[in-house]
């Protein structure tokens, strides 16, 4: 049996699939794969950096589990997880929103492109409220999200972001999923299932997890198209327009 760093993937309706992982001494990697059980029956060995593929995964929503030892027909023995530290409150997995896309087939390709430059020119302006460059925004890019694509193909996708993240990525998900067209699905959860819709003032208490309210992120909402811009009254004012309340 060979020893494999195991890492997990929690779905919003609370099933899971699992990832192991273990660098050879020849310089080649091997991974094995599947729904959480006694077996992880997919595998591939290839040639790469072990540290590379963790760092993927982990960027699509995989958390550690712990030590494993895997048979050559993928079971899946003794776990060492290191319950001396895993045991703590302070160590449990941390709050994470659930968000998956679904693509139907009759999608026209023309209603994906615009959706993915209406998505695009959001990011726009929200990098410039932000005063990031283009190439800054890769931290909220739709593409960067669980390394789904950005839409323009029928790819769907699935993944979660962490509380402890910034609101940026959370704000993008809900104008992606305001904008999103006719028959494409996109389903934005919480830890317990709880459905975020696309009323930012609806979701006082999850802004709160954020660590902000509606007035902190008003700039960046505003900027992605969630709620309207204020009139400046005072600028109103000062103009060669009439305005009658």
């Amino acid at each position: 049996m060979d020893t494999y760093d195991l890492y997990r993937f929690t779905h919003a309706d609370g099933s899971s699939k699992d990832w192991a992982v273990r660098q050879n001494a020849n310089g080649t990697v091997t991974t094995r794969w599947g729904p959480t059980g006694p077996v992880l029956p997919q595998s591939k060995t290839r040639r790469g950096d072990k540290r590379n593929l963790v760092q993927a995964k982990l960027r699509k929503g995989y958390v550690p589990v712990g030590t494993v030892r895997i048979d050559k027909e993928g079971r899946v023995h003794a776990v060492d997880s290191t319950p001396a530290t895993r045991s703590e409150p302070e160590q449990k997995p941390e709050d994470a929103l659930y968000w998956r896309i679904r693509v139907g087939v009759s999608v026209p390709h023309a209603a994906l492109a615009d959706w993915a430059k209406a998505v695009s020119d959001a990011a726009d302006r929200l990098a410039e409220v932000l005063g990031w460059a283009r190439g800054e925004r890769s931290d909220f890019e739709p593409g960067a999200i669980g390394n789904w694509r950005i839409p323009g193909t029928r790819t769907s996708g699935a993944g979660q972001i962490p509380i402890t993240q910034s609101v940026v990525p959370l704000l993008v998900l809900m104008a992606m999923k305001r904008l999103a067209p006719e028959g494409t699905t996109m389903s934005v959860a919480t830890e317990d299932g709880i459905e975020v819709g696309t009323d930012l003032r609806a979701e006082a208490r999850l802004l709160a997890q954020f660590g902000t309210d509606l007035e902190g992120v008003r700039p960046l909402a505003e900027a992605l198209g969630l709620i309207e811009p204020r009139i400046n009254l005072s600028r109103a004012i000062q103009s060669d327009h009439d305005w009658w309340f």
